[in-house]
């Protein structure tokens, strides 16, 4: 559907305003090769929301192509823009990954790289832990839960850990995509 609204037009840089630094509700985020069936897949976008812990900020565009649903994280910090997109209808539990609250609490503890855990037949490594606020919609006053993040040795694939008060955990899955191959269109 939006191929024929964009035409077929050879990829060209975007300005600075149009990358996913400034995606916001309405926009469509286009990520070069990222469906299998079309090619190109273009996600509108729902939400943005912003993330903050110790190490940074990080935010977040839920986006939606017809029933897909994603959520495509970024970062853009000293080491430059970073991009991931999750893929899950909904989250998993840690007996996915095989691991205990007990096990994560000591990864948390020892903060070591050392530490790895394998899922679906990939040994990821623990790269870190952390206290995280929220900030649905990027503003208000924003919600903590623990987060624990580990990556396989390419730091192509990434699995997140999430425990929110009250809640079970959550485990999430996603992918690191090249900033190259993300481009917005403003609505």
């Amino acid at each position: 559907m939006f191929r024929s609204l964009f035409g077929k037009k050879k990829k060209e840089s975007l300005p600075p305003d149009e990358s996913i630094r400034s995606a916001g509700i309405g926009d469509v985020v286009v990520i070069a090769g990222y469906s299998l069936t079309l090619g190109d897949a273009y996600f509108i976008v729902e939400l943005v929301s912003r993330y903050e812990s110790p190490v940074g900020k990080a935010y977040e565009l839920m986006g939606v192509e017809g029933d897909r649903r994603v959520a495509i994280n970024w970062t853009d910090d000293s080491g430059g823009l970073f991009i991931s997109v999750a893929e899950q209808d909904a989250p998993m539990g840690l007996s996915a990954l095989g691991v205990t609250e007990e096990e994560l609490g000591r990864m948390d503890e020892s903060h070591s790289i050392d530490n790895s855990l394998t899922y679906d037949g990939d040994t990821y490594f623990y790269r870190n832990s952390h206290q995280v606020t929220y900030y649905k919609d990027n503003g208000g006053e924003g919600e903590a839960f623990w987060g624990w993040e580990f990556s396989n040795d390419e730091g192509k694939k990434m699995i997140s850990v999430v425990k929110w008060d009250e809640v079970p955990f959550e485990v999430y899955t996603s992918t690191t995509v090249s900033p190259d191959m993300v481009s917005v269109y403003k609505k």
